[in-house]
């Protein structure tokens, strides 16, 4: 099946790992995708993907990256925010100024430019807006301060716009993955002091007792921004093995 054929998609962060398990998850929908990050991503073009490299601390670039997303494929339905930055891991008393003004800039403020240019065309396709957000943002996480914020930020920012929008027929939802090995991840556990203690703690930290695959995260994109999923908004959903359900013994 090909839900979401003749759709197009705006996803940002593309290159990482669960922006371009969400790239292909989109694609394997029947989507048309415009992928853009920092970094090149590799990414072949084709008649139903194009990858444009932007700097998401650079308003003009992502009015320039909507507009070349309606221009090459004609619409816009649905705006995927993926694109975050994680470091630095640490409390607010040992966290710069500049370091906050960066992850600011990226975790919140490109997705308020996101859609804010993105509106009039999700206004006229009644699309959707899907936000990647973190468990960090519901309830916190140790050494992840500025970081938990900026989803925070996120998470109350996707359920204003789901009440904004909602007579424009825009859909607004957010996802709030816990523990995914990506790339990025697995080289801050690299990076750590005992880096096998922190695997097993990951793996354990979630019910069902093993860290999530960017393809687990993916498919639940890929259903909130499909018709099976048309009467969702302002949902901040959890997909995170159960690790908020409280604490109890893992097995």
């Amino acid at each position: 099946m090909k839900p979401l054929r003749k759709s197009t998609l705006l996803i940002t962060g593309a290159s990482g790992g669960i922006g371009r398990a969400c790239v292909r998850a989109f694609l394997g929908a029947g989507a048309s995708v415009v992928a853009t990050d920092i970094a090149s991503g590799g990414f072949q073009k084709n008649a139903r993907c194009r990858f444009l490299r932007a700097d998401l601390q650079d308003e003009k670039a992502i009015r320039e990256l909507v507009a070349f997303t309606v221009r090459t494929f004609g619409s816009l339905d649905v705006l995927l925010n993926n694109a975050a930055l994680i470091p630095p891991l640490l409390p607010v008393h040992k966290t710069t100024a500049a370091d906050f003004d960066r992850l600011v800039a990226v975790n919140l403020r490109a997705v308020f430019l996101c859609c804010k240019y993105a509106y009039p065309h999700l206004r006229r396709s009644k699309g959707s807006i899907l936000n990647m957000s973190s468990m960090a943002g519901v309830h916190g996480e140790q050494s992840h301060a500025i970081y938990s914020a900026t989803k925070g930020a996120v998470n109350a920012l996707t359920q204003a716009m789901a009440i904004d929008y909602g007579a424009d027929r825009i859909r607004c939802n957010a996802i709030c993955p816990s523990s995914v090995l990506t790339p990025a991840v697995d080289r801050l556990i690299r990076k750590s002091r005992d880096p096998k203690k922190v695997v097993e703690y990951r793996k354990r930290v979630n019910h069902l007792g093993y860290t999530a695959r960017p393809e687990e995260i993916a498919s639940v994109a890929v259903f909130l921004a499909s018709p099976a999923a048309s009467f969702m908004t302002g949902a901040v959903v959890p997909v995170s093995g159960g690790s908020e359900c409280g604490y109890g013994l893992k097995k």
